[in-house]
């Protein structure tokens, strides 16, 4: 993850879309079709974005960006839209109840929370189970490994006691 978007600096925005289901490889070419298009004429306050998305493990999608003064509001809410066409074609990345780890078969798993709470609780779930944040917010967060790292070290280990 450290190796993510080598050319931004770690101020740059990071919107983590987090998607309810793994990517069919249809999906994953609309996906690409729809962010491609839309990074491509991405302004904010008419000067253009520099942008760049990853998909990553066919759950999670990231989009990177930023400009001089900073992303607008106007600017994020237009990448919101583009998500939202996603979201309408069965692409769902605004699902904040589901919880993202690694099962023991190192399989990327989503789960509602109070699901991911029963697995803490049974001990299925421990301080070295890698867990996922999509809380995150700048390119800098994604160096220091905090969209991927361990139960243990994460906010999810108060929030799931």
């Amino acid at each position: 993850m450290t190796n993510l978007f080598p050319n931004f600096p770690d101020e740059a925005k990071l919107w983590v879309y987090a998607l309810s289901r793994p990517l069919s490889n249809g999906d994953r070419e609309l996906v690409r079709e729809k962010l491609d298009t839309f990074i491509a004429t991405w302004n904010s306050h008419g000067a253009p974005v520099n942008g760049a998305f990853e998909i990553l493990e066919d759950r999670f999608v990231l989009i990177a960006g930023y400009v001089d003064d900073g992303v607008s509001g106007c600017s994020t809410d237009s990448m919101v839209r583009v998500m939202k066409e996603l979201r309408e074609a069965g692409i769902d990345g605004f699902d904040r109840s589901l919880v993202f780890f690694r099962d023991a078969q190192e399989k990327t798993q989503a789960v509602k929370r109070e699901d991911f709470q029963a697995l803490v609780a049974g001990a299925q779930v421990d301080a070295d189970t890698v867990v996922f944040d999509p809380t995150i917010q700048f390119i800098g967060d994604l160096r220091r490994g905090a969209f991927e790292t361990t139960f243990g070290r994460s906010w999810h280990a108060a929030a799931f006691k």
